[in-house]
């Protein structure tokens, strides 16, 4: 690897004088030219983890994301990559799939890559102490944290809050009021904490208008569209199969609306279906899938508007809630 003092002595400048220009910092138009051309002549690239030691700022912010095959996850993390972008900082990012030791991976990974801040988004995975341990860590040396999905963790963090259980109250009740008495639940894991809102939110709406909770209508798997499609399957060969199912995200809803496909149930006559994040595929299949928007856009901004807003200030006392709700988008399917 072609070293600083190579290019230093090709350019026929001091060791610091190459340093000083390489760093980005200003220097006589002579010395930067001689130095430039050198650099490029040798094949010099700058030892950016040398030079964030140096500094003590890396220019990073870590994001890790429960699932990066969820087409949402990739819509939001080029939101928060667009806005963390145009303040110039780049987003290290880390896929976990619902495993706590890839959690943990990706922190020790933001640790050596001195991230500035972190988003963790632990939506579909398990609680872990050692994570937060590991979290905690970087509060203690005032790197900011904000966490979503996981309300319950003991580290005391910034934290998105989607109201869940208020947006299956939405979409349950929709269905109640467009006819629907059968109506299902499908979703990925169980114990990730938006099924459990989301289904808190389902239940509540049965209760309130006074139809049964059948345990034959509650189905769990895993947050893809195959999952959807099998679930599904089932729900639809019970003796009295549902007359509609709101899915805890758009992929199951997908699933759902291939099962009723290739069983020759239409949608929505026979079976409603209702869909949560809105994603781009959501309007374009057919029908449209009737879904639940997230704010993304507007939660991606806070989001990084916070990180930077605590990393200048070197604060990151009293943990914030940043709240958002959905909204119900009333499409075909539906």
């Amino acid at each position: 690897m072609v070293t600083i003092y190579e290019v230093a002595k090709e350019a026929d400048v001091s060791p610091k004088t190459a340093a000083r220009i390489l760093a980005g910092e200003k220097g006589r138009p002579y010395n930067k030219q001689r130095v430039m051309a050198a650099a490029q002549k040798l094949g010099y690239v700058r030892n950016q983890q040398a030079a964030n030691l140096r500094s003590g700022k890396s220019g990073l912010l870590g994001f890790v994301v429960p699932d990066i095959k969820n087409p949402y996850y990739p819509i939001f993390f080029q939101a928060v990559h667009d806005i963390a972008n145009s303040y110039g900082y780049q987003i290290l990012l880390s896929s976990t799939f619902g495993r706590k030791s890839e959690e943990a991976h990706a922190l020790r990974m933001f640790e050596v890559n001195r991230v500035e801040g972190i988003l963790l988004n632990a939506a579909e995975g398990e609680s872990d102490e050692d994570c937060d341990i590991i979290l905690t860590r970087f509060l203690d040396r005032g790197v900011p944290v904000i966490v979503a999905g996981r309300p319950t963790r003991s580290v005391q963090a910034d934290e998105i809050v989607l109201k869940n259980k208020a947006g299956f109250e939405k979409s349950t009740g929709y269905l109640f009021k467009i006819g629907r008495r059968r109506i299902a639940f499908i979703s990925g894991s169980r114990t990730a904490m938006g099924t459990v809102e989301r289904f808190e939110g389902y239940a509540a709406t049965l209760q309130r208008h006074k139809l049964p909770l059948q345990p034959a209508f509650v189905s769990y798997g895993e947050f893809t569209p195959e999952s959807g499609y099998q679930q599904t399957l089932r729900l639809l060969e019970l003796p009295t199969p549902p007359d509609a199912i709101v899915a805890a995200n758009d992929v199951l809803a997908l699933g759902a609306l291939k099962a009723c496909e290739s069983l020759g149930r239409r949608v929505p006559q026979d079976v409603a279906i209702v869909g949560c994040d809105d994603i781009p595929l959501a309007q374009l299949v057919t029908p449209a899938l009737t879904t639940l928007r997230q704010p993304t856009e507007q939660t991606a901004r806070d989001c990084v508007t916070l990180l930077l807003e605590r990393i200048r200030s070197h604060d990151v006392s009293n943990p914030r809630k940043l709240v958002y709700e959905s909204e119900l988008l009333i499409r075909d399917s539906a």
